[in-house]
């Protein structure tokens, strides 16, 4: 079996605030590490800590939803009498950051082994921040070795590092050593967090790099970063925007029927940017990402809420007209995400996406137009699909 060593010990420079305790996105640095651990494998986490508080209690929490045992220990000894002399021991550094996007990677390797850099001329600083295994090689902040080989760590001094000591148990038995890109540490993927400031710095290039080329620019600008850091700093962000999600499209279905088709859509917009917006800035914790069952609930809801607006919005002579086209309008989206063929998965998302459609549907409504653009639309989705189901000829039957 094996268990993963994480710990709680470091602290950052002049305070008492724990490295690996540090907050991020309404959870903790400590919580990507359990994440880690079960993609690779761990069936349990092993703690290391001095003091015990409400932010261990925390990660020892997430540890539980992860369905984990978690257990405290303060010394090689403590760990020894948690594993038989077959299992592995899998050491995760203090305070070390791994981009969710890049935890596969780590997470394949199998056996002994330790994950390291070869920097060469990489930045001093940022060299430093990891622990030199040899002249030409520093520790990558992974490494899992074989419980039997703890013995010779038992009697280590109390002021030692335990984790500094197994890497170098690893380091002298030999281990297979797996020598990462050093750019994964350069552009921030694989990290050593000593500052709180480092963390939000790292969580806002990981949201940048997961919401495309755009979307990419637009998060790095100063008012967008801005403003993730006060939703990640608000204790009831979260829950606003899931409720938002669900709520909002459900107030729009009161609102039209009550005559006001253009703000039953501005709500049903708003709350598919919510439930986009809780995704995007919440979505790094495996543990608390959205449940399949919430994201059919906010889909359900915008969608019910759409037909009813479509068809409250429309006069009465064209009602049921309103009612086929907005219903064969996310019917076609369906099928042409599940389709293959050569339209790019950006176009079939534009194509099918209920956000713009929304959009599309509140500039067209005030202008009397909604019902042209929503034929319009299922026409060219309907082109779309007949493009991406076109057989094209094959090469052996050509003369």
């Amino acid at each position: 079996m094996r268990t993963a060593l994480i710990s709680l010990i470091e602290t950052v420079p002049g305070s008492t605030a724990l490295r690996g305790a540090l907050p991020l996105a309404h959870g903790r640095l400590a919580m990507l590490q359990i994440d880690l651990a079960v993609q690779a494998g761990a069936g349990e986490i092993l703690c290391l800590v001095s003091t015990v508080d409400e932010r261990t209690r925390e990660i020892e929490a997430y540890a539980a939803q992860r369905s984990l045992a978690f257990h405290l220990v303060r010394s090689v000894a403590d760990i020894s009498v948690r594993l038989a002399s077959e299992d592995e021991l899998l050491v995760i550094a203090d305070s070390l950051y791994v981009a969710p996007s890049d935890m596969d990677r780590l997470a394949r390797e199998t056996g002994t082994f330790v994950a390291s850099f070869a920097p060469g001329d990489g930045a001093r600083v940022l060299v430093e921040r990891f622990e030199r295994i040899d002249i030409n090689h520093v520790w990558a902040g992974l490494a899992c070795v074989r419980a039997r080989d703890l013995v010779e760590a038992r009697d280590l001094p109390e002021d030692w590092s335990i984790q500094s000591a197994l890497l170098r148990l690893a380091v002298q038995r030999g281990y297979r050593r797996e020598v990462l890109p050093f750019s994964l540490a350069e552009a921030g993927r694989i990290a050593i967090v000593r500052e709180p400031g480092e963390v939000e710095i790292l969580a806002l290039q990981e949201l940048a790099g997961s919401s495309g080329a755009l979307g990419g620019r637009i998060v790095q600008t100063g008012a967008m970063a801005s403003l993730a850091r006060r939703i990640w700093a608000t204790g009831w962000s979260r829950p606003a925007l899931r409720l938002a999600a669900i709520g909002l499209p459900v107030l729009g279905i009161g609102t039209a029927a009550a005559g006001w088709g253009i703000a039953a859509l501005g709500m049903l917009v708003a709350g598919r940017a919510a439930g986009h917006a809780a995704n995007r800035l919440f979505g790094r914790f495996v543990g608390r990402l959205t449940r399949p069952s919430e994201q059919i609930a906010r889909d359900l809801a915008f969608a019910i809420a759409f037909v009813v607006v479509t068809v409250l919005s429309v006069a009465a002579s064209d009602r049921l007209s309103g009612l086929f086209a907005a219903l064969l309008l996310p019917g076609l989206a369906t099928v042409l995400g599940r389709v293959t063929g050569p339209l790019s998965r950006l176009w079939r998302r534009l194509a099918g996406s209920p956000s713009l459609v929304a959009v599309a549907a509140l500039v067209a409504l005030p202008l009397g137009l909604l019902m042209p653009m929503l034929m319009l639309w299922n026409l060219a989705l309907t082109g779309l699909l007949l493009w991406q189901t076109h057989r094209a000829p094959l090469a052996a039957g050509q003369r």
